[in-house]
């Protein structure tokens, strides 16, 4: 009879044994599912954000280059006064004195944060590998992209200070106005101004033209990466 009792008391000790082994794989499921859920929600929270920032790059994009449109439209427009045949010295010093301005919008960013934040958090990993693979080609597109019109702008706007300093601009904010200044002008080194005004202008139209291309491909790579990033929202 002892041996019976200590027999069901050895079965019913494997038994709890088995069921509390049972309960802690069953916990582990469930925390393991409860962590990829987690990595899930924070994966989708990453996506949204990178369309967040797509997006948003879309609108900058098309609002910089229709502004560079126009400025390009206006330059051009001298260009061809300047280059015609009926064209003389009066028309450069007309065209310089009152009408051209080197100056232009020199802003150049893109909304970068969310795939700073997957870099800094060791996040990238969370998406997967084709799909990081892309948003990395693009992130690395859109870094040569701006430090390309970064450095062509640069230079048109030193272009465009040295022309400034050397000849004063039509503003309403100038300094001196008045017969000192109309002086100035009729003093002016005509053949000088040609090649200076020739230097700052072919710079600045240049480097307009040059952001707006690349501005231009970088627009439609983003739309193309925004389609890609829809279907990944979908699936999802």
């Amino acid at each position: 009879m002892t041996e019976n009792k200590f027999s069901k008391y050895l079965i019913y000790a494997i038994g709890e044994i088995i069921l509390v082994v049972i309960g802690i794989l069953i916990a582990l499921q469930v925390n393991n599912w409860n962590e990829e859920s987690k990595k899930e929600t924070i994966r989708d929270s990453y996506i949204i954000a990178l369309q967040t920032d797509l997006t948003a790059d879309i609108d900058l994009l098309e609002r910089q280059i229709a502004g560079y449109d126009i400025e390009i439209s206006k330059d051009l427009a001298l260009s061809r006064r300047l280059s015609s045949t009926i064209a003389n010295a009066d028309t450069i010093k007309k065209i310089a004195r009152y009408e051209y301005l080197p100056y232009f919008d020199p802003s150049n960013e893109l909304n970068l944060s969310t795939f700073n934040v997957l870099i800094a958090t060791g996040n990238l990993g969370l998406l997967d590998k084709d799909f990081a693979k892309k948003i990395q080609e693009h992130h690395a597109y859109q870094l040569t992209n701006l430090k390309g019109i970064d450095f062509n702008l640069k230079m048109a706007a030193n272009l465009g200070v040295e022309y400034s300093q050397e000849y004063p601009l039509n503003s309403p904010y100038n300094a001196i106005n008045g017969q000192i200044m109309a002086s100035f002008w009729e003093q002016i080194d005509k053949n000088k101004l040609k090649i200076d005004l020739n230097a700052t202008l072919t710079g600045k139209i240049f480097a307009l033209k040059a952001a707006n291309y690349f501005r231009t491909v970088l627009l439609e790579k983003t739309k193309k990466l925004i389609t890609e990033i829809d279907k990944k929202i979908i699936e999802n």
